[in-house]
């Protein structure tokens, strides 16, 4: 076959346009990220999570406190599946407080989100906390808290959102599986990473924590009896009376 010197600089433009094309199709895919996620669900709202947990003071120490970590699925009807319709699921956070006279409660249900669209070209960008009232999950875990524990929570919910959001090493899954492991004495649940689509290679999903907890409950962990599976939403935030709403 007789070779032509202008086939090199025609491979050449062939396998640039390729590579182009792959980077267009990945950044398309990658665009789903939890910034997107409002397909089917409540609209949300930036928090400066500093003020926003104000709304916990002043802390009684007979009062009670709680702090559940959630796995909302990109499917409801396949846990496995990572990513539908740029939809890829969310992990996110809800605190607690009801008095010691059972009439008020306080909740706080928030996330870790990234300030702009996370692209392949741009996995690591600045985060921001994002209200997620009112938001579809599918399991969740809670930890009753004494107040002590609560403010570590706290603490640590404002320090990490200090951080970058990497969609690879520290999305939302990150976030609030830190924040719930921080807590002393206690099991701490595994980190587990998933398989993105395409190119996008492993990270923290909310698949991967609806497949640990299964697998804690099936193990006998001690955690058991606190894990819920089906198809919940987060309550609004705010301050209850329950007097004041009871028939």
């Amino acid at each position: 076959m007789k070779y032509y010197p202008g086939w090199a600089a025609i491979n050449k433009r062939i396998m640039l346009g390729i590579w182009l094309l792959t980077l267009l199709l990945a950044s398309i895919l990658c665009n789903g990220n939890e910034l997107t996620d409002t397909t089917k669900k409540e609209a949300q709202r930036v928090l400066s999570i500093t003020e926003h947990l104000l709304a916990f003071y002043p802390l009684q120490p007979d009062a009670a406190y709680t702090v559940t970590i959630c796995a909302d699925l990109p499917d409801n009807n396949n846990p496995e599946k990572v990513y539908k319709k740029k939809e890829p699921g969310h992990v996110f956070l809800i605190l607690t407080k009801q008095s010691a006279s059972y009439e008020n409660i306080i909740t706080a249900s928030f996330g870790f989100y990234p300030r702009v669209p996370v692209t392949c070209l741009f996995k690591k960008v600045r985060s921001r906390i994002m209200d997620n009232s009112n938001r579809e999950y599918n399991a969740s875990l809670e930890k009753k808290l004494t107040m002590k524990e609560f403010v570590l929570v706290m603490d640590k919910c404002k320090e990490l959102s200090k951080k970058k959001y990497d969609l690879k090493k520290f999305n939302c899954y990150e976030y609030a599986l830190e924040v719930f492991n921080s807590l002393p004495g206690i099991e701490k649940l595994p980190v587990s990473n998933v398989r993105f689509p395409f190119i996008l290679g492993r990270g923290g999903s909310p698949c991967g924590l609806y497949r640990d907890l299964k697998n804690l409950v099936s193990g006998g962990s001690s955690w058991t009896p606190f894990i819920r599976f089906g198809l919940f939403r987060s309550p609004f935030d705010r301050a209850v009376t329950i007097a004041s709403i009871k028939p």
